[in-house]
């Protein structure tokens, strides 16, 4: 009875083995730019989660037009308006549109940043920050044309290949900006959960 559970275990220790052996080489196996796409949207998707707590506390800034809502004293979103047009000369109701809308985690490390496409922008933009600096996959689009461009941002840097892309969907320029292999900084960022 013994040998066969020597054999046994030894079977079982053979699979798990074999087991991690094919994790390691699939994990081996994705690119720097996949590891950063999914890197990009598990932080979106934690940031969301921390700023979507319901505030207890509203602040607007009249001056430089930003409301923000807080949670025990920490930023959850943040917006930035922009007036379409200087209505101070008629007394005409001002109307303004979303410039900037920041999303913070719990830690107020990290940021989803999105900046709408408004009458005043020449593009849109979505994107992480950590600690002020731009970090993974980032998207724009523009106006002219519904163009869009996608890349990888190191803080703050172009880095791999950006592709812009025409109001079909096809590619219709490719930059290579080298440097894909500082996308692999992007898994020493730890979110604080």
């Amino acid at each position: 009875m013994k040998i066969s559970t020597v054999a046994n275990n030894a079977k079982i220790a053979a699979l798990v083995s074999l087991a991690l052996c094919c994790i390691v080489f699939q994990s081996c196996n994705q690119s720097p730019t996949d590891i950063a796409g999914k890197w990009t949207a598990d932080i979106k998707k934690k940031i969301i989660e921390d700023a979507s707590r319901q505030p207890d506390k509203t602040t607007f800034d009249s001056i430089h037009h930003e409301l923000t809502l807080f949670r025990n004293n920490k930023k959850l979103q943040q917006y930035y308006l922009a007036a379409r047009e200087d209505q101070s000369e008629t007394n005409k109701a001002v109307i303004y549109d979303t410039a900037m809308i920041v999303f913070f985690s719990t830690d107020q490390a990290f940021q989803w940043v999105r900046q709408p496409l408004i009458p005043k922008a020449d593009r849109s933009y979505e994107g992480v920050a950590y600690k002020g600096n731009r970090y993974g996959l980032a998207e724009y689009n523009y106006r002219k044309d519904n163009v869009k461009e996608v890349g990888f941002h190191i803080k703050n840097l172009n880095v791999g290949t950006w592709k812009k892309y025409d109001s079909t969907g096809k590619v219709s320029d490719e930059v290579d900006n080298g440097n894909t292999d500082k996308l692999a900084q992007l898994s020493d960022m730890k979110y604080y959960r």
